[in-house]
């Protein structure tokens, strides 16, 4: 593939689990090297990748955070430093003014290093000032408020914190440094409403060129001017001008162009194979039919014309361009059952309250939840959601209150930490349901896995290549319960489809976090339960109930 972005342009990378999205990020970084062709920048430009780790996980969140204002941040430590060394030396002068007053000196003398301090003081801030400090700080108080930083405790390691956590760490830190160019891997995944809205709006107006990659339909329409497509069936990539709206309709549109050219160019590969044999039967019935000399001679020159023009026609048969059909992979499956009666409480929760080990999360809550209903749970970062689906889930014990559950739900994480990353796919499903290996085999096939795949480690999957098989975990768990956490994270478009079209057709109990517009507007909750924080004290539960459409 060839591309050029310019200073201001926003590009999404889009395509199938496995097309290839993340590896291109990495070329670009310079992490990976492309087996043909190079990457060139302008002669100033940094780039910026938003990585998946952490390269020292014993860095604390301050000191990490700070090394992405460079000079500055370090600059700013050497004020404060001298800020402190001013005030114990103002201190230190006053004792010895009120000694050499009780001895009757006149106290001259008393300068000196003081002077030396004050002088550092000073070029610093100068220096400070020149590099633009005091915005730069005001921007990083933003940065850290928006994505839900200035919550953590900035004195934890990186190691410490949640995956989650960790990812809002690793993107503040990038946006601090403000490179030319932002490579960005699945930036919304791990930001609640308020994080993404605001990451939309910082990026639309940053002046760099930012490529990213991401399965948040609405953020795309949002803000990206182009669309760059991996194929996997092809390994092409395709290019649309527009969001995801307008990259929908014009591959459709695609599409229908290509069906119908196809469709003519069978029509006129059939003319041609009609018109080669009716030629060739006219070559042969003349040379047979003719008995005198004279009409032989006569019907071996029409022969030999007829001949030709079946050679003429055979080389515009092999060396036409064919249209190719384009292949086809099967699509995803998910079969999603549960018929739970209407009127049994599947859900209890009374008094439930979740501790850290800091204080109580949120206020004693208390909610029930019946046979069919869809639950919606929302709220800013680190206000608790994923705890409350681990503790419904049992995976948590609750500081105070109880959790009743009518079924052993089916869990869909967000994040893949906890998973034994060694397991091959296979063995990994066969662990999480009862079923023989050859049954296993031929349902990961039905999931878009090959013969190859299913035997690899989780840890060599790419994260949506992850997702599918914990779909496929949880679709065939059977349960009438189904606890989802950001379950459109990670998939590819078509899947996000299936997953939408599944979820409207399922007739148990769903509970799901989940930040993405386009899932939230098709879930249809029957109710709602928001989180809300305080600025003293833990954050509340709100409850309502809403009428499915």
């Amino acid at each position: 593939m060839s591309l050029v972005a310019h200073a201001g342009e926003r590009l999404g990378l889009v395509g199938e689990n496995g097309a290839g999205k993340s590896t291109l990020l990495r070329i670009l970084a310079g992490r990976d090297h492309a087996d043909r062709g190079s990457v060139r920048y302008g002669p100033h430009d940094r780039v910026g990748y938003l990585d998946a780790q952490v390269a020292d996980t014993t860095t604390t969140i301050r000191a990490f955070l700070d090394a992405g204002l460079g000079e500055i941040a370090e600059l700013s430590t050497r004020m404060r430093a001298l800020e402190a060394a001013m005030s114990a030396g103002a201190e230190d002068a006053d004792r010895a003014e009120d000694a050499d007053r009780a001895e009757g000196a006149d106290g001259a003398g008393a300068g000196g290093a003081g002077d030396d301090v004050l002088a550092e003081y000073a070029a610093a801030q100068d220096r400070f000032a020149l590099l633009g400090g005091w915005q730069a700080q005001a921007r990083a108080d933003e940065v850290r408020h928006r994505l839900g930083v200035a919550d953590l405790d900035l004195d934890r390691s990186l190691g410490d914190v949640s995956g989650g956590e960790q990812a809002r760490v690793l993107l503040a830190r990038l946006l601090l440094e403000e490179p030319g160019i932002l490579l960005l891997d699945e930036p919304t995944n791990h930001l609640d409403a308020t994080g993404l809205a605001w990451l939309g709006e910082y990026l639309s107006g940053y002046r760099g060129v930012v490529v990213f990659v991401t399965h948040d339909r609405a953020f795309l329409d949002h803000l990206v001017h182009r669309i760059v497509e991996l194929d996997v069936l092809t390994d092409r990539a395709e290019f649309y001008v527009g969001g995801y709206t307008a990259y929908r309709e014009e591959k459709r549109r695609r599409r229908v162009r290509l069906l119908a050219d196809l469709e003519a160019q069978e029509k006129f590969r059939r003319r041609l194979e009609q018109d080669i044999e009716r030629t060739a039967n006219q070559a042969l019935r003349t040379e047979l039919g003719t008995h005198n000399d004279k009409a032989r001679r006569y019907a071996k020159k029409v022969a030999r014309k007829a001949k030709a023009r079946e050679r003429r026609l055979m080389r515009e048969m092999t060396s036409a361009r064919w249209l190719e059909r384009p292949e086809e992979r099967p699509p995803l499956v998910l079969g999603l059952s549960g018929d739970p009666s209407p009127e049994e409480v599947m859900v209890g929760v009374t008094d439930l309250v979740a501790d850290r080990g800091n204080g109580p999360l949120w206020q004693a809550f208390s909610a029930s939840v019946r046979g069919g209903e869809r639950v919606l749970v929302s709220g800013e970062n680190g206000t608790g959601k994923s705890t409350l689906l681990s503790l419904l889930s049992g995976a948590l014990t609750p500081a105070a209150g109880t959790v009743r559950l009518a079924r052993a739900p089916g869990v869909l994480p967000q994040v893949h930490d906890n998973l034994p990353l060694t397991l091959p796919a296979l063995d990994y499903l066969r662990s999480q349901v009862p079923i023989y290996e050859e049954d296993a085999e031929r349902l990961l096939d039905s999931y878009l896995f090959d013969a190859d795949q299913i035997r690899r480690p989780l840890g060599t999957m790419s994260a949506g290549e992850i997702r599918r098989v914990l779909l496929a975990c949880l679709v065939n768990g059977g349960s009438d319960l189904l606890l989802l956490d950001e379950p459109t994270n990670y998939l590819d478009f078509e899947s996000l489809d299936v997953l939408d079209e599944a979820l409207a057709g399922y007739g148990g109990t769903l509970i799901a976090v989940s930040h993405d517009q386009r899932f939230a507007e098709s879930f249809r909750p029957t109710q709602r339960w928001e989180l809300h924080r305080q600025p003293d004290g833990p954050a509340y539960w709100r409850v309502t109930s809403e009428v499915a459409p």
